[in-house]
């Protein structure tokens, strides 16, 4: 991990604007890293600073221009700089100046680091980290072995993508520096000439004058033109025996003749890989097979996993939509159909089948007034594609649920990243995140707990897609979308877990992960590849009877498909069939984590759970030697494991730990509180609230850290009633004239928009008036000397003045009588800064693709969005654009932002824009966005939003904190 950080830092700063050169803070925003390690490791790598490197920069242009014209003023360099849209003061251009220092800065340092870019190999092939696994180590095991590689043979059916893959296994040789950089790659397709082998042989190897009829000269052949390269012969079944017995010399010796050649032999340094359909067994002379020691077979279309079938159809998708520069809106049956279909010709057919249906809707777009082409189900496409194919009709296409999509040519295919809503592969992320955990150096233990966490997480998300009735597939559909085998194996288990748990409504859907799950776990189990369950142990002892069901149906699983399936796959399977007899629905739970010095962490948590009986409250110990970034960066890796919806509570005990909540909240956005000055009972207590007490009790974050803050001070705090008034704070003091004024001043400088009222207890009318206040207020609290015991009201005791935890629990109160509704509509998602769009049409296209392809919008807003803008300019003030459209295509509303790096032209009179805000809003929500067309209003606000150095703190200056 430190490796990768030290890779990308040093790329960053390569790449960064030699005018604009990147922060710490910004590297470290980038990056989702901490400032103080991207300072560390640019000081390891003897880099300056930003500031440094812009000012050498700035020399180094001053010095060009003074060669151009030695008699420049320093007017006219502030005049070009300017050009170039640089700002500088006449007084630091003077000093720069004046600076005798020249190149000879330790940025000198980074342009000599070499920044390793190579181009993509096996990496752009779909499946090269699940399916192609196997085959990819087999490839660069050929490419690496000494002294010059292993003559490889590919092999598969067709359309499975052996030529695409022998390419990569070139590409992967120049990368790695086996091929030198110009070394050519020479293709051959045998089956183009399999009807003449003379020609096939001299095209092949060459020949010499007189050798056949027409041989007027010398002739080289490919082997001649792949020297110092890779000779790929496909279909090199149909290479004649005599043609294959000539490869022997190269392969044995590195020599060849050409075709009428008796006694003279050439050099061939080629690196051969050959690729065939057919079985080599009765294709391939023996004593050729005897020298090929590489045997690649690649899987067909059919064994691999749905995810990748549905990667391989948005990419080919995108594709048609770079190629034909136009939009492709494909409805979510027609995806559904393609990835569900069986394909003879595989990848090859799939790919072919796609640019049909996308050609023919094309012809229907230009006989039409559209401006994007329309996929969906017509009689065409229905009678060309899908008429004999089983299984992908209209009512078998709802075996995996997709979305419509929208495919905008100026995104490139390899950069789209698809969120399409089908099963996930738990074994990557289980296997991912132990790993990761493990290398990071975390207690076995607490890697335990840390990953039942995960895990569960995984299962709550299949629970909570469970009960959408509409897309429900019938078990009978099963064996359209895993086979026969499986399907069967389900439906049968699910007539028996129904009469074994009468009372319990199965999860249906959760049946059919299930299917899909022993589907990918067979393939997985077939492929030889690795099943990691770190919660093993734990499921068995706690999850009985689930897992006695688990072993019941992998019996019959192991009989049908003639394999063993191993314990740790149990395990997956008895969670969900933990899943499947979940009766109740309800978000995941609060987490606790303690981190403390030295051992105190571990040791206090190792007494919680044997004193209460659970086992998962997550203890990291920091030792004294430790720098702290360390441990927040084990933290804040914790913290986007377990990822609960519902927060985090952190018990500290002192120090720079204590704003553990803060950091890990700003990088993860996941909620957190922190309690300092951590004791056994304040734990034991949040562990009663969190995992023992009434499980239907519903409380939050706030409420259960309130609870045990409260406990630690004389003052009470009091339920909140929701009230429409507006809400306000009482300063008291016995004359409402001495320590309230400075209670008041102080209140201001905290909560400048709220209303703060002075009063005096010893006024005779005190309690008349605080009725008439509550008939027009919420009143928060009461904070003064003495308490009044005002019913309803929560009081803080002032003293001399706020410590952390009245200010603290003076916030929650605050929090909870005001929200700001703008705030719970902004993502982080869909905010995007210092990005750089060609024209407006583009941003526009990409937004609302982006809002489509989420579920955000129906497509017929993005068509009143443009219309919108033929009506007239949509800009605001402060250099702000405000597309919109209509509130009726809004399906759920939204807000976008995009900061631009570069200025783009918005409307015909030849205005400019730096910043874009598209609205999506429902039309019960227009209201709420009033408040960010008051903020936009603001010039120091948009300055601000211009200036914000991450989209944490861009929210945070749209919306500040009451």
């Amino acid at each position: 991990m430190v490796k990768n950080n030290k890779e990308e830092i040093k790329k960053l700063i390569l790449n960064e604007k030699p005018f604009e050169p990147l922060s710490d803070e910004k590297i470290a925003n980038t990056l989702s890293i901490l400032r103080e390690t991207v300072t560390e490791t640019r000081k390891s790598l003897r880099i300056i600073n930003s500031r440094e490197r812009k000012k050498k920069n700035i020399q180094d242009a001053i010095l060009k221009m003074q060669e151009k014209n030695p008699e420049i003023t320093i007017s006219q360099i502030i005049m070009n700089f300017s050009m170039q849209g640089i700002d500088l003061s006449r007084k630091y251009t003077t000093s720069i100046l004046a600076d005798e220092k020249t190149s000879e800065l330790v940025v000198e340092t980074v342009k000599e680091l070499t920044v390793e870019d190579p181009k993509q190999d096996f990496s752009k092939l779909v499946g090269f980290d699940y399916s192609l696994v196997k085959n990819i180590q087999q490839a660069k095991a050929a490419i690496l072995y000494p002294p010059a590689g292993l003559p490889t043979l590919i092999v598969g059916e067709s359309g499975t993508g052996k030529s695409l893959f022998a390419e990569c296994m070139y590409q992967y040789a120049l990368n790695k520096k086996v091929l030198k950089e110009n070394a050519p790659f020479v293709s051959l397709n045998c089956a183009d000439y399999a009807d003449n082998p003379q020609l096939l042989l001299s095209i092949l190897y060459g020949y010499k004058k007189g050798a056949f009829t027409g041989a007027d000269q010398n002739t080289e052949g490919m082997v001649d033109a792949a020297q110092g390269g890779v000779l790929f012969l496909d279909e090199i079944h149909r290479l004649p025996a005599k043609g294959q017995e000539m490869l022997f010399s190269i392969l044995d010796k590195g020599k060849f003749r050409r075709l009428g050649e008796t006694n003279v032999e050439h050099e061939a340094s080629v690196y051969f890989i050959g690729a065939t359909t057919e079985n080599i067994e009765s294709s391939l002379l023996l004593t050729f097979r005897r020298r090929i020691p590489m045997i690649i077979e690649l899987p067909n279309l059919r064994n691999r996993s749905i995810q990748e079938k549905a990667q391989l159809v948005y990419d080919f998708f995108q594709e048609e939509a770079n190629r034909t520069q136009c939009k492709i809106l494909v409805k979510n049956k027609i995806l559904s159909a393609f990835v569900l279909k069986e394909y003879q010709g595989n990848v090859g057919q799939l790919r072919s089948e796609i640019q049909v249906t996308c050609a023919n809707a094309y012809v229907e777009k230009m006989n039409s007034d559209k401006t994007e082409i329309h996929i969906d189900f017509n009689e065409l496409i229905y009678n060309t594609l899908f008429q004999n194919n089983q299984g992908t009709d209209n009512q078998h296409s709802r075996s995996i649920v997709f979305q419509d999509m929208l495919f905008v040519p100026h995104i490139t295919a390899a950069k789209v990243s698809h969120t399409y809503p089908i099963f996930e592969d738990i074994y990557k992320k289980v296997e991912l995140k132990y790993y990761e955990l493990k290398k990071m150096g975390i207690d076995p233990g607490e890697i335990e707990k840390i990953m039942w966490t995960f895990v569960l997480n995984k299962f709550d998300l299949i629970r909570s897609e469970g009960h959408t009735e509409n897309q429900l597939l019938s078990l009978d559909e099963l064996k359209y979308l895993v086979g026969e085998n499986i399907s069967q194996t389900i439906k049968a288990f699910f007539d028996e877990i129904t009469q074994v748990h009468a009372a319990i409504e199965i999860n249906k859907k959760v049946l059919i992960y299930l299917a899909i799950h022993l589907s990918e776990a067979v393939k997985r189990i077939k492929y030889g590849q690795e099943i990691i369950n770190p919660n093993l142990v734990y499921i068995k002892e706690n999850f009985v009877h689930e897992y006695d069901l688990a072993r019941h149906l992998v019996r019959t699983i192991e009989q049908k498909e003639n394999v063993i399936i191993p314990d740790g796959e149990i395990g997956f399977i008895a969670m969900y069939i933990k899943e499947l007899l979940q009766i109740t629905d309800k978000k995941n739970k609060v987490a606790i984590i303690t981190v403390c010095h030295g051992k105190v962490a571990s040791e206090m948590i190792a007494v919680v759970n044997q004193l209460m009986g659970v086992d998962f409250p997550i203890a990291i110990d920091m030792p004294f030697n430790t720098n702290p970034i360390e441990i927040f960066e084990k933290v804040i890796n914790i913290a986007q494991t377990i990822k609960s919806d519902s927060g985090i509570l952190f018990f500290v005990d002192m120090g720079s730990l204590v704003n553990v909540g803060d950091i890990v909240t700003k990088r993860t956005g996941i909620k957190t509180r922190t309690i300092d000055r951590v004791d056994m009972v304040s734990v034991m207590e949040a562990v009663r609230k969190i995992y023992i007490a009434d499980q239907n009790a519903e409380e939050t974050l706030d409420d259960i850290y309130y609870d045990i803050v409260s406990t630690r001070y004389s003052y009470p705090m009091l339920s909140v009633n929701e009230s429409n008034k507006p809400s306000l704070l009482l300063c008291l003091c016995l004359t409402g004239h001495g320590v309230a004024v400075k209670i008041k001043e102080l209140l201001i400088e905290y909560y400048p928009k709220l209303k703060i009222l002075l009063l005096g207890i010893m006024d005779e009318d005190f309690t008349l008036q605080i009725n008439k206040i509550k008939q027009q207020y919420n009143i928060i609290a009461a904070v003064g000397t003495i308490n009044p015991h005002i019913n309803g009201v929560n009081f803080i005791p002032f003293e001399s003045g706020f410590s952390s935890d009245k200010k603290q629990f003076l916030d929650c109160l605050v929090r909870q009588y005001q929200s700001n509704t703008l705030k719970s509509f902004l993502k982080a998602e869909l905010i995007f800064l210092d990005q750089e769009y060609a024209d407006k049409k583009c941003l526009l296209e990409t937004i609302g693709s982006l809002l489509f392809n989420r579920g955000y919008i129906k497509n017929e807003f993005i068509t009143s969005l443009f219309a919108r803008e033929e009506m007239g300019s949509t800009i605001f003030k402060n250099g702000v654009g405000i597309p919109h459209g209509l509130p009726a295509f809004v399906k759920e509303t939204a807000i976008v932002f995009i900061r631009l790096n570069k200025p783009i032209i918005w409307d015909d009179f030849g205005h400019f824009v730096t910043m874009i805000c598209l609205p999506a809003v429902k039309k019960d929500d227009v209201a709420t966005i009033n408040d960010l067309f008051f903020s936009l209003k603001n010039k120091d606000v948009v300055q601000q939003l211009n200036q914000a150095k991450d989209v944490g703190e861009f929210i945070g200056k749209l919306c500040p904190k009451q």
